[in-house]
């Protein structure tokens, strides 16, 4: 372009200098200006051409090194991502617009357990359930229209066919100078354990709140505007109303004019200072009753936590005590003057019952003993002879009137014992005499009934300390007892004196042991306790087939506790009776 022009101005210029002007050394003069104005302006020229040319190779390498740089940039880039892709925890997928799988990170491998080889170029929807298929469809299609998803919970299909609960971040992916949408960016995030831990959590709080309205304390949540949060069932039987004219709404609606009572003094302490309270306050409802309520107050994020126990039917119970207390001690007062009143006369009755018995007794026994001494004259013959039929008559006689004068002196005994009269005299005295003497008395008796009587007693002297003649009434007592309750067998009298338990050899023969045992009919176990008592008989119908006061036993336990020993008793209905006495022997 330069050279044309260049040419052009030699061209015209010379034409132009030959029209203008006519002198030749003038011609020449300006021709020699014009060629050094033309030198000047080429090389202007070409300098200027040089600089830009140089200016275009310049630019040209700047762009070529700008083009690397960008290119190696976007290669750093590429390797980077592709790094954190391969590295990353999440699974990662991408697929073309028609659903076909770009992509399939390591993470997504372990995820779904396909192999990358395997999935890359199959339907995404192989990954997803069939009933959420054409959600997935609608979800793509938004994506392709540039729209972004985040963390969309569903489930995802494993190789294996279970269900994985995932979250999915879904994003358009974009190439080219236009940025034009071509495929879909999957980021999926397993939250199984998430999901499980949510589980546990929900449990938690439904026991939680399953705990609060089942258990007996009234539980009340309000808010830092006095505003009823929570209230459990109790809580609503202690607030005597439901739990919708409540809840949502003030402490100050529900309750006016509650700021003046002590409850609640205790709830703005706690709600104020932030610090627990406890206190047992009374409570006074709109229809006049009141209640009573211990009253816990904790203060908590939302404001405070009310736990109340109604103690109302505690507090009528401990007024009630309280008035019983007040009267019992005078009430205790005319009651112990009543009974010792009442004592004092059962006393004198019983000083006088005995006292009547042991006369009567006296006044009975005087005539008994003339009749008997008079019936045994009249049997020997005394008084003339006697028919047959007068013998066996004087003989019932007789027999009657011992028997009554047994009961007599039965009578007079207890009479004595329970009026404290008895006299016990201790003496030296051989046992084995006492027990023979016993045993000639009772043994005709055991004859007529055809039973044996056996005495086990060990050999050497049998010398004890004692009163020898309530040691025979007591063993005459068992023996005839024995006697009169049984048919066949016999009657075993044992013996022994033993060393006291803890005693040494100095002391041996100290207690003396004495087993009245028979073969009779026996007594139940329910009725061992009572043959002791007086006027007690296990037979005591008007059918029974022994006769008998029921004193014997009982005079036995009283002469044996004055004595100051012990007796026992074992029995099998139907096998017979053992009776066991020990005295101290003080040999």
């Amino acid at each position: 372009m330069y050279a044309c022009a260049a040419a052009l101005w030699i061209a015209f210029s010379d034409r132009l200098l030959g029209s203008l002007v006519r002198d030749p050394a003038t011609i020449i003069q300006l021709s020699a200006y014009k060629g050094f104005f033309f030198v000047v302006v080429t090389s202007g020229l070409l300098y200027l051409l040089l600089r830009r040319s140089v200016a275009i190779i310049e630019a040209g390498f700047a762009a070529l090194e700008t083009k690397e740089i960008e290119r190696r940039r976007h290669e750093e880039e590429r390797i980077h991502a592709e790094s954190i892709i391969a590295h990353t925890d999440d699974a990662i997928v991408t697929c073309a617009l028609d659903g076909a799988v770009a992509s399939f990170n390591p993470a997504a491998e372990r995820l779904f357990g396909h192999r990358a080889s395997e999935i890359v170029g199959r339907p995404m929807a192989i990954l997803v359930p069939e009933p959420q298929q054409r959600r997935l469809e609608a979800i793509l299609a938004s994506i392709t229209d540039g729209e972004r998803v985040e963390h969309l919970e569903t489930e995802l299909c494993h190789r294996d066919g279970s269900r994985l609960p995932v979250s999915v971040t879904l994003s358009p992916v974009r190439r080219g100078p236009e940025r034009a949408v071509r495929g879909v960016s999957a980021i999926v995030r397993d939250i199984a354990a998430r999901k499980l831990t949510e589980a546990a959590l929900l449990r938690s709080e439904e026991r939680h709140w399953t705990t609060l309205e089942s258990i007996l304390e009234g539980c009340q949540i309000l808010d830092h505007a006095w505003r009823y949060v929570y209230v459990n069932e109790a809580a609503v039987r202690h607030n005597r109303r439901p739990q919708a004219e409540m809840l949502g709404r003030t402490l100050q609606e529900v309750w006016p004019g509650i700021e003046a009572t002590q409850v609640f003094g205790l709830l703005e302490a706690a709600m104020k200072e932030r610090v627990p309270c406890l206190e047992e306050v009374e409570f006074a409802f709109p229809d006049g009753s009141t209640g009573w309520f211990d009253v816990r107050v904790h203060p908590i994020p939302e404001g405070i936590f009310v736990l109340s126990v109604d103690t109302s039917e505690r507090k009528r119970a401990e007024l009630a005590l309280r008035e019983l207390n007040e009267n019992l001690e005078r009430k205790v007062e005319e009651r112990t003057v009543a009974l010792a009143a009442a004592r004092e006369r059962a006393e004198a009755a019983d000083r006088i019952k005995s006292a009547f018995l042991a006369t009567m007794s006296h006044e009975l026994r005087t005539p008994l003993n003339s009749i008997l001494g008079f019936t045994g004259i009249i049997l020997q013959g005394l008084a003339g002879p006697l028919t047959a039929e007068q013998v066996k008559q004087l003989g019932m006689v007789q027999t009657s009137a011992r028997h009554l004068l047994d009961l007599i002196n039965d009578v007079l005994d207890i009479s004595k014992i329970e009026a404290g009269e008895l006299d016990v005299r201790f003496a030296p005295f051989d046992l084995r005499a006492a027990i023979e003497r016993v045993t000639s008395v009772v043994l005709p008796l055991a004859t007529k009934k055809g039973l044996d009587v056996r005495l086990e007693i060990p050999d050497g002297a049998l010398a004890i300390v004692s009163d020898r003649r309530r040691v025979e009434q007591i063993l005459l007592n068992l023996l005839n007892n024995a006697i009169k309750f049984t048919d066949r067998g016999g009657v075993t009298l044992a013996v022994a004196l033993e060393r006291e338990e803890g005693g040494d050899t100095a002391n041996v023969g100290r207690l003396a042991r004495m087993t009245v045992s028979d073969t009779g009919i026996g007594i139940d176990a329910q009725h061992l306790e009572l043959i002791f008592e007086p006027f007690r008989q296990v037979d005591s119908g008007l059918q029974r087939q022994h006769e008998g006061t029921g004193l014997g036993l009982a005079i036995c336990r009283r002469l044996v506790g004055l004595l100051g020993g012990t007796i026992s008793v074992a029995s099998d209905r139907g096998k017979g009776s053992t009776f066991t006495v020990v005295l101290p022997a003080r040999s």
